[in-house]
């Protein structure tokens, strides 16, 4: 059974102009915000999760909404789940991907004040094991995210051709991770700065060009990314390809559906998760 709780019929979080919008450019900010409530409770898990793995900082921190989880064995405390599967978060994503939704990951970013590393230019699709190539992210600020504190950037209608592009995976010296786009294929003169307050988001496509400065502000910038897909689209564990980086084990990556059905009826939602694994380490 789905995780997530449907919403009454006709419930809508984005007006058709904010839909028209994320389909033209590749991303969206709304103007629905995470709830006053869920991001304290977001605020204060991230702050636990910082506290509690001090030598991950100014990394991805992968698959936080599932404790126990991932590759990176992280100190997790529950209640990540609680927000990416919150029901306006559900019924946005239904806006634009379909009734069919699958939380197939989640990251937690933070870049240390005055000292995080460079977001590389990218598109997302380098580095994702899913046919058909089909993803939705929804990036919310935990800390106010600035252009001094390194927000996230955009090159709108980057999407629209479907393509990966060209990345370098070598993970040069303060870059977040390894993979930038080759910079003679697209016109950085075009980037446009999404600064949100804490609660705000942006949402954007899997082939939306995105990178973002360094932290040279004052404050930490602190952000959790939801990765959702539609169940018309596979997750291939065992085809999955890693970008060399720790934490970016897609061949145990944790699929949970959280609306709808599996269309395609070949997504492994029991891989990845801790039961499953420890059942399988003692059956070993």
């Amino acid at each position: 059974m789905p995780v997530g709780e449907q919403a009454p019929a006709g419930h809508r979080i984005l007006s058709p102009e904010e839909v028209a919008a994320y389909h033209r450019d590749g991303f969206l900010v709304p103007s629905y915000r995470l709830p006053p409530d869920m991001l304290a409770k977001l605020a204060a898990l991230t702050s636990r999760v910082i506290a509690d793995n001090p030598e991950r900082i100014d990394q991805p921190l992968v698959g936080v909404h599932i404790p126990g989880s991932g590759t990176q064995s992280l100190e997790v405390p529950p209640g990540f789940l609680d927000i990416a599967a919150h029901p306006d978060i559900l019924d946005l994503m239904e806006q634009l991907i379909g009734p069919d939704l699958i939380l197939w990951g989640s990251v937690l970013f933070y870049k240390r004040a005055q000292q995080g590393p460079v977001t590389p230019w990218h598109r997302d699709a380098t580095a994702y094991p899913i046919e058909p190539m089909a993803t939705t992210s929804v990036w919310i600020a935990v800390t106010p995210s600035t252009r001094e504190n390194g927000c996230l950037r955009f090159i709108p209608g980057s999407h629209r051709a479907r393509e990966v592009g060209d990345h370098d995976t070598t993970h040069r010296p303060g870059e977040y991770f390894g993979g930038s786009l080759d910079p003679q294929t697209f016109d950085e003169s075009q980037a446009v700065d999404v600064q949100l307050e804490p609660g705000q988001m942006v949402v954007f496509d899997v082939f939306t060009i995105h990178g973002g400065h360094a932290n040279t502000g004052m404050q930490p910038r602190g952000g959790y990314s939801l990765r959702f897909m539609p169940g018309n689209s596979v997750f291939l564990h065992d085809a999955a390809h890693n970008r060399g980086e720790v934490g970016y084990g897609h061949e145990t990556r944790a699929l949970m559906l959280v609306r709808g059905k599996d269309r395609t009826g070949r997504n492994d939602f029991q891989r990845g998760h801790p039961a499953a694994q420890q059942a399988a380490h003692q059956a070993a």
